[in-house]
């Protein structure tokens, strides 16, 4: 009998009661795993049925985090730079801690016109964000985690330019195919065939790309839910310039890959006609497209957040597509009290015009030790949020606790698990340097905090001793044993969850 796709939640609910936890690694990115089979199974791919998603034949619905970042990050004073492998893995056990199913990172496939991007060059691709996102993919996968993948970034003015600049940020990757053909203006990367072609030249690379981990091209590979042509594009240019695109752009995906399904992001925020730059929900929805993505635009408050929400899917719905909401904010401004949230995540479980929504803004730990700092104050991606919680500017740390609780209760119910299972224990820390009784490690996706241990000698038995009990979270990302002991020393930290269930440590390290 083909196994119902709740079966996977099942066995991890199992897994937490019992508090058996096997967290998977990403692999490093030159380990080569055996190829999968060259011929895919159907099968093994979500598909849409009418207006909503299916899973080896049973109906699907899901919740996860869209995590802008996952490809490229910039933050405050920074220059752009590639999440290391340590920070895309924490990102992915930290939606799985939340019981999400699926991702979108729209910096991971849709980037151009920077010296990290996918293609810093007119059809030059970069073999090293090629390898990122090998990774990113094989390690989704491993998690059963599906990813939606933008190809372009928003709208952008393009103004004249003798050229990209190379250092840029990669929010706004339209405009380099528009400079590299000499022109300028947004409509351009909808209307002039040079641009169009120089884009759809970037998607054939992208969907032939094998994946040197599992062997699997892009276009075969089950991991992947949806291509979506861009993030918000269409804001601001002619709406039948961007749905004439939106269809071309769709008609080139399916000549390469007869398996994955179309997303239309180019009219996020817009579908409705009390939206800035109102389009109709038939204009978003040509032949070619499965999936209309969404965002809602700021609200006064949560009922009418509520009531967008409602029409929006519904309209879409109406036109015989499928609705996600590709992000929403978890924040105070949309949601002023807990209850508020609360309400706004029930209306979206019961309202089953809405196949997925992933909320924005999620963060992880840094690989140097701490968490990753919130993202500056008017980039986009919603408010700055972390699991279990922490005191923001926006936040304290009961309150985002409070949040992630609910948030993570509805995305269980979103794949119609209406009790969420016990939490998972964490993976383990890592000690990153131990010197003089300082002590500073990278930390457990979902660890609420850690208790810090010593020993005169590791290999003796009842030879640890406390010197730190739950005193310590990733807020401080660092510690200083008060009475280091003069002669060498070991030391281990161990992880709790928000339950205060004790995970195993992190491997031992010498104070030397």
């Amino acid at each position: 009998m083909t196994p119902r796709p709740g079966l996977r939640y099942a066995a991890l609910a199992a897994a937490a009661l019992l508090h058996l936890c096997a967290w998977p690694f990403l692999a490093n990115a030159q380990q080569q795993y055996p190829d999968m089979a060259s011929e895919p199974d159907p099968a093994s791919f979500i598909k849409r049925a009418d207006t909503g998603l299916t899973l080896l034949g049973d109906p699907l619905r899901f919740a996860g985090t869209d995590i802008a970042w996952l490809g490229l990050r910039q933050d405050a004073g920074s220059a752009p730079r590639r999440p290391t492998a340590y920070e895309v893995r924490d990102a992915l056990q930290t939606v799985q801690a939340l019981g999400g199913t699926v991702i979108r990172a729209a910096t991971l496939a849709g980037t151009a016109g920077c010296t990290l991007c996918l293609e810093p060059e007119k059809g030059t691709y970069n073999a090293d964000a090629f390898a990122a996102l090998d990774t990113t993919l094989k390690a989704a996968g491993d998690m059963g985690i599906h990813v939606i993948l933008p190809l372009a970034g928003p709208a952008a003015d393009c103004p004249p330019s003798e050229a990209p600049e190379p250092d840029a940020a990669a929010s706004d990757t339209i405009c380099p195919y528009v400079s590299w053909q000499g022109l300028t203006g947004r409509a351009a990367f909808f209307t002039d065939p040079g641009v169009r072609a120089a884009f759809l030249a970037h998607v054939h690379a992208l969907l032939a790309h094998v994946n040197t981990l599992t062997g699997v091209a892009y276009r075969d590979d089950p991991t992947i839910l949806a291509w979506e042509n861009c993030t918000a594009c269409g804001e601001g240019s002619d709406p039948t310039a961007v749905a004439l695109w939106t269809e071309a752009v769709g008609q080139a995906i399916r000549q390469d890959d007869r398996f994955h399904l179309y997303e239309n992001g180019a009219f996020a925020g817009h579908i409705l006609p009390q939206s800035p730059h109102p389009v109709s929900a038939p204009l978003a929805a040509p032949p070619s497209v499965d999936i209309v993505g969404d965002i809602l635009p700021s609200q006064p408050n949560e009922a009418a957040t509520r009531a967008m929400l409602i029409a929006a899917s519904g309209a879409v719905n109406a036109a015989g597509r499928v609705y996600v909401l590709d992000g929403f904010d978890a924040g105070q401004r949309p949601f002023r009290t807990e209850a508020d949230f609360e309400t706004f995540l029930n209306a979206v479980t019961r309202q089953r015009s809405v196949a997925g929504a992933l909320v924005s803004g999620l963060q992880a730990h840094a690989d140097t030790g701490g968490y990753l700092p919130p993202p500056p104050e008017n980039a986009a991606g919603g408010t700055a949020l972390y699991f279990p919680g922490r005191t923001t500017p926006e936040m304290t740390q009961d309150e985002m606790v409070t949040r992630m609780r609910a948030l993570r209760r509805f995305e269980f119910a979103m794949t119609d698990i209406l009790t969420a299972p016990s939490y998972l224990l964490t993976p383990k820390p890592e000690i990153i340097s131990a010197a003089h009784g300082h002590v500073l490690w990278r930390g457990a996706a979902g660890a609420l905090d850690y208790t810090i241990e010593r020993s005169p000698n590791p290999d003796q038995p009842n030879s640890w001793q406390v010197v730190c009990d739950r005193c310590v979270t990733d807020n401080q990302a660092a510690w200083q044993d008060p009475s280091p002991p003069s002669a060498t020393t070991w030391y281990r930290i161990m992880p709790f969850n928000i339950n205060g269930h004790k995970a195993l440590p992190s491997p031992v390290v010498a104070d030397r």
